[in-house]
């Protein structure tokens, strides 16, 4: 005896499946004219690691799905796929395979490339969305496509599944409204809308659907303008500062290695090397005379560590026709982890003294003494011919 409340369920439902992706094997496949190929989107667009996990797991899941009532074969990676539409509601939208058509195994490199920014800092969490993307593309020869769909259907669990499917179908949105006329316009693929649950307001969610994305974009715009206006107002600081590494580099005044021509010998104010430091290097720029402002370039090397490390220093300087010490103040340079030096240039006025004698003693990370640069002469004229 047939169950006729199944086919009346289905009949009175003009809105079909709640999920695209359990359509019943008689229906049509969704359009894919409100929606955006995943090629454009990820030209257009940086996914976030999310994003690229949840349209991975739509591409598996609808693979899967069309392959087993084809009689393909969804357990060899190469299974073809038609292209992949990223729909008006953020969900995965297949077209038909063939020629032309994609691998599977490529399809997931290609979103966890389009997910990975060079040079951003390590964030775990991110990491191990695109590392399931990564372990779905290797095992897929060995497990097939149902297999590493369901496990990274079981992946994409841990994230809001429809904050990102929102997201996703903004970035559509605004790519789609950007495409032109002739793009037609978006449409969510859904004929009709349901009846949202006691309590809850379609339009209210909506809303903040649409603040939450507009709080992310304005975040974005931000942090592009700050960067812009720090650039653009430290500019000539910072191209100074590379000019002058670069010149300390290349010709800079390398310590005096001649022996002290007179005056009470110096004493180093701390060893060479301590803890951490391993040399300090104190070079001269330009050619400097007591009275006179004096710069120079400090190279303090370290040994790495896998935390930041902060170096502090100042500098002393002789008398070295009597031998008197006064301190100077130096600066402070933060070292990332794994840094093997810290580099600065700086100015110390010197003082109206005959003959001066500049020492660099750090503080931290241990406290450790340069070779020193000397400036001036104790030497009369007389004694100097």
């Amino acid at each position: 005896m047939t169950d006729l409340r199944t086919e009346r369920a289905i009949e009175l439902d003009p809105a079909g499946p709640s999920d695209p992706h359990e359509q019943q094997p008689g229906d049509p496949p969704p359009a894919a004219s409100g929606g955006v190929a995943l090629t454009r989107l990820i030209g257009l667009a940086r996914l976030t690691p999310p994003q690229a996990l949840e349209i991975g797991a739509g591409v598996l899941a609808e693979a899967a799905r069309r392959a087993e009532p084809d009689g393909g074969s969804p357990d060899s990676d190469r299974f073809e796929i038609g292209p992949v539409v990223v729909g008006a509601d953020g969900r995965v939208v297949l077209g038909p395979g063939g020629p032309g058509g994609a691998a599977v195994e490529a399809v997931l490199a290609d979103l966890a490339g389009a997910a990975r920014l060079r040079g951003r800092r390590p964030d775990p969490a991110a990491d191990q969305l695109l590392d399931a993307l990564d372990r779905a593309g290797t095992l897929l020869p060995v497990s097939g496509v149902p297999a590493v769909a369901r496990m990274l259907g079981e992946a994409a669990g841990a994230v809001d599944r429809s904050a990102v499917r929102a997201e996703l179908a903004a970035l559509v949105a605004a790519i789609g409204g950007a495409a032109g006329p002739a793009a037609g316009p978006i449409r969510n693929p859904s004929p009709a809308v349901r009846a949202a649950p006691a309590g809850l307001d379609p339009q209210g969610a909506t809303r903040t659907t649409r603040r939450r994305i507009g709080a992310w974009l304005l975040s974005a715009l931000v942090l592009a303008a700050v960067v812009s206006v720090e650039v653009a107002v430290l500019r000539d600081d910072i191209a100074v500062d590379i000019r002058l590494l670069l010149d300390a580099g290349r010709s800079g005044s390398t310590p005096s290695a001649a022996p002290e021509p007179d005056g009470p010998p110096i004493v180093p104010p701390a060893p060479a090397a301590a803890g951490t430091v391993t040399a300090v290097d104190l070079r001269l720029l330009a050619q400097c005379a007591p009275g006179a402002p004096c710069d120079l370039r400090l190279l303090v090397r370290l040994v790495p560590g896998p935390e930041p490390q902060v170096v502090t220093w100042s500098y002393r300087i002789v008398d070295r026709c009597t031998g008197a010490t006064e301190t100077a103040p130096g600066g402070t340079v933060t070292v990332p982890p794994e840094g093997e030096r810290a580099v600065a240039a700086g100015t110390v006025p010197l003082p109206a003294l005959q003959a001066v004698a500049v020492v660099a003693v750090t503080d931290l990370p241990a406290a450790a003494a340069s070779p020193p640069v000397f400036a001036g002469s104790c030497r009369s004229d007389g004694q100097s011919g």
